[in-house]
């Protein structure tokens, strides 16, 4: 499962309400499904059907693009070594 961090530049903006999470899904044709906010304004998501890291790597710059999108990043599981 893939999952983004994605921050909003209006910090009370919330992405679960209403209808916005089925419009952007649509946009950038893959599924996202909110996780859960975080610390500093940012929020979580599970990217669904996206199988190629070249598709991956679209997504995110799809998303990059979008006025009301601060910055969006991968979220990486961190390993202890």
């Amino acid at each position: 499962m893939t999952q983004l961090i994605i921050k909003f530049r209006n910090v009370n903006f919330d992405p679960a309400q209403g209808d916005y999470l089925q419009k952007l899904s649509r946009d950038i044709k893959a599924t996202l499904i909110y996780l859960h906010p975080m610390s500093g304004g940012a929020h979580v998501f599970s990217l669904g059907n996206v199988s190629a890291t070249t598709q991956l790597a679209t997504i995110i710059q799809q998303l990059s693009k979008r006025p009301e999108i601060l910055y969006v990043e991968q979220d990486k599981i961190m390993k202890h070594q």
